[in-house]
């Protein structure tokens, strides 16, 4: 087993993150501002406006750029846990979930759409039915990351279900040149050296008129699961590469274009889920399970100053593609008795799938007033998505051509590429068309109300087929395209009241929906439904915000209570046919609370403490399992979430500035099944992670050691039951390193 002794185990610190509405300074250096200063100044444009973020009226955090350095954060694992409210569901590269205010059926992928939505400034992320490569944007050179909590279907249409995140990365400078560049070595428990490269340029073409900005990234996390059946260690190398390039025009001083792309590549060499039954580190299939993904995302931006409102023109085109591949060797035998084959090479799935998004937005937004504001605009996302899953084992033709119960020639027709011989796929194809707006009435001098909504109509049709070996023995399929269309309106109102500019309280109603899931009519012999229609769900939240001793103790609570009425769900007809309905109801209620501190300017102090009681409110029946009975935990999420973080700035020579971070996660459920009775529940939950980081500046560079998970908990974030035992995905082992940074 590989140890750390090839880097010294330095206690540093870890950053402190935004909170509910808080953002911790890293301040270091004498330019920095105070965390107060910096909490109250954070912009945010959850609302499609600019505005501070501790003046939302809405559960908003903003994860800013200082924050996401000093943690020394490289992907959403690393940050999205501290935020209130929020559970981040590890499992396999790319499809890792976030779970908003426990709004979530499951911690991994649905056969629906998800209920959290994914934005990049503002860019819609999260095509209709199974998502393929939830995105992670590296951090390097991100502005700010928003986390918005409850529902927002009113401005940021479907998905947002939960809630929403929405990456805001720099885009280019037209005022002068800039560039920054970091370089990082660390090391894992029972894994090689991971390098990590990054870097930025800004470069001004025409002064103050037209200006690019590159940045590229590469890194690597090496491998710390042994794939015992393989023979390998460190099996899970994850190699992480791409940029993004951004070109900013402004022809007047009241017009700015902005031309920005994503380009983004995930290869991961084997699954990192580890089977505990076979030791601490370990797992085994009889094969190697690579998971690789590419995304590209362009958009152009137009922002027009027209005096008595802002205009704004967003058009995008995106492109995700993912596959995977999985062992499912512990069932060849029983294919080999029940076909009559002879199959001696492993059984194996491929699955995954491509999809391209088209995306434009127009809207106007009235200039501020202390009187009324407004803002209107329309909206259209389409997505067009082709998914596979397919059963294959090499050389499987011939064995079909051997077995007595098909004969010569079959295996040209059931397995044409002479591997594959069972195969599924799908075409989804699905649109949304939207107006919404949003206004404020100040129509007191302390009280502000707010109110607004989008009404919307989705399409989603769906063409299945297969080829191959069907099910059952069935011929393969001919294509049935099944289609649902909805339309409605997703309100939102709030009221706000601001006595002083230490205290404001806020109450907020606001709705969401998702696409719904068409079915294919015909396949059974039962009756079924059209399809899925969107979730009913209303959320009720009250809010405080509040300043204390000259701002140097920041205080802020919210209360919610979340209502999801006909849950969309994948139930089973008599003769094993799938299908889509609504059904079931649940309930999510809380608190979410976060608390900063400043006793000595030398020193802050910051706590994040949720607590969620998600659960059903009606029996839900599982697919192929059973039925969870009311009262039931929803899966994906934890009753208990704390973060807290200490900072300590030394001054002196190099301004060292020490960070300690801990952060507690209570037991969860991954799936609905382990809440049937009788059931061996797949938990996950229940661990403490302590992350330390100590820097020091050093005129432009920055020098930093850090050690993540220095106790080398064993956090398990998901539990899968896999054909070759039980899995789980765990947060990473202890981790040490040092970084280097300089920025002009």
């Amino acid at each position: 087993m590989k140890k750390l002794s090839d880097l010294k185990t330095y206690l540093l610190a870890g950053a402190s993150l935004a909170t509910a509405a808080f953002i911790v300074p890293v301040a270091a250096t004498a330019q920095e501002t105070t965390a107060a200063e910096e909490t109250v100044e954070v912009i945010v444009t959850a609302s499609k406006r600019s505005e501070r973020v501790r003046a939302v009226s809405g559960s908003v955090s903003a994860v800013g750029s200082d924050e996401l350095k000093a943690l020394g954060a490289q992907s959403l694992e690393d940050y999205i846990g501290r935020v209130p409210g929020v559970t981040f569901n590890k499992y396999l590269p790319g499809v890792s979930h976030v779970t908003l205010r426990g709004i979530a059926t499951t911690s991994g992928n649905a056969q629906g759409q998800g209920t959290t939505g994914y934005f990049l400034n503002d860019v819609p992320l999260t095509e209709p039915g199974w998502t393929i490569a939830v995105p992670d944007i590296d951090t390097f050179d991100v502005n700010r990351v928003e986390v918005l909590r409850g529902p927002q279907g009113s401005l940021f249409g479907a998905a947002s279900l939960g809630g929403a995140v929405n990456y805001i990365v720099n885009t280019a400078n037209t005022s002068g040149y800039d560039a920054a560049i970091e370089a990082t070595l660390s090391q894992t428990e029972n894994a090689e050296l991971s390098p990590g490269l990054k870097a930025m340029t800004n470069i001004p073409i025409i002064d103050d008129k037209l200006a690019i900005r590159i940045v590229g990234n590469y890194d690597k996390q090496s491998g710390y699961l042994d794939n015992i059946g393989l023979g390998k260690d460190g099996s899970n190398d994850i190699t992480t590469s791409g940029g993004r390039v951004s070109l900013t025009f402004t022809p007047t001083a009241d017009t700015t274009v902005t031309w920005l792309s994503l380009f983004q590549t995930i290869d991961a060499e084997d699954s990192s889920y580890q089977i505990p039954a076979l030791g601490d580190l370990k797992r085994s299939t009889a094969i190697d399970e690579p998971v690789n993904t590419d995304i590209q995302i362009h958009s152009l931006r137009v922002d027009h100053d027209l005096g008595w409102a802002t205009f704004t023109g967003l058009a995008s085109y995106q492109k995700k593609a993912q596959d995977w591949q999985f062992d499912f060797d512990g069932l060849r035998a029983i294919y080999n008795a029940d076909l009559g084959l002879n199959l001696t090479n492993p059984l194996y799935i491929q699955s995954g799938g491509r999809s391209e998004g088209r995306s434009i937005e127009t809207r106007l937004a009235s200039a501020p007033s202390d009187t009324f504001e407004w803002l209107i605009g329309a909206s259209y996302f389409r997505s067009d998505k082709d998914l596979y899953e397919q059963l294959g084992s090499v050389g499987a033709a011939a064995q079909f051509d051997a077995s007595p119960l098909f004969g010569p020639g079959a295996g040209a027709v059931i397995a044409p590429n002479d591997d594959i011989f069972n195969a599924f796929y799908s075409r989804v194809e699905g649109s949304e068309t939207a107006l919404f707006g949003e206004a404020n009435y100040y129509f007191a001098p302390k009280w502000k109300l707010t109110f607004g909504g989008r009404l919307f109509k989705t399409t989603v049709s769906d063409t299945p087929t297969s080829a191959g070996f069907g099910v059952y023995g069935a011929p393969a399929s001919t294509p049935v395209t099944s289609k649902t269309t909805e339309e409605g309106f997703s309100p939102k109102a709030s009221l706000t009241y601001k006595p002083s500019d230490d205290l404001m309280v806020y109450g907020l109603v606001s709705k969401g929906f998702r696409f719904g899931t068409p079915n294919t009519a015909g396949l059974s012999a039962f009756p079924i439904p059209s399809g899925s229609t969107s979730d009913e769900l209303v959320n009720y939240e009250l809010g405080m915000r509040t300043n204390w001793l000259g701002n140097k103790l920041l205080v802020d609570a919210t209360l919610f209570y979340v209502d999801w009425q006909d849950i969309q769900l994948r139930l089973q007809t008599p003769d094993f046919f799938n299908y889509a309905a609504n059904g079931g109801s649940a309930k999510s209620q809380g608190v979410e609370t976060s608390i900063t501190f400043r006793p000595t300017e030398n020193l802050d102090l910051s706590t994040a403490i949720t607590y969620t009681d998600a659960v059903l409110t009606e029996d839900l029946f599982i697919l192929w399992s059973g039925t969870a009975p009311k009262g039931s935990r929803l899966a994906g999420s934890s009753e208990w979430t704390v973060a807290n973080t200490a900072t300590y700035r030394f001054g002196g020579s190099y301004n060292p500035v020490l960070m300690l971070t801990h952060q507690f996660v209570s037991e969860g459920y991954s799936d609905m099944n382990s809440s049937i009775p009788g059931a061996t529940p797949n938990l996950q939950g229940d661990y403490n992670l302590i992350n330390a980081r100590l820097r020091a500046t050093l005129g432009k560079t920055t020098v930093a050691v850090f050690a993540n998970n220095i106790s080398d908990e064993r956090g398990v974030t998901r539990t899968v039951a896999e054909i070759n035992g039980i899995g789980e995905g765990i947060v990473r082992p202890r981790m040490v390193g040092v970084s280097l940074s300089w920025a002009y």
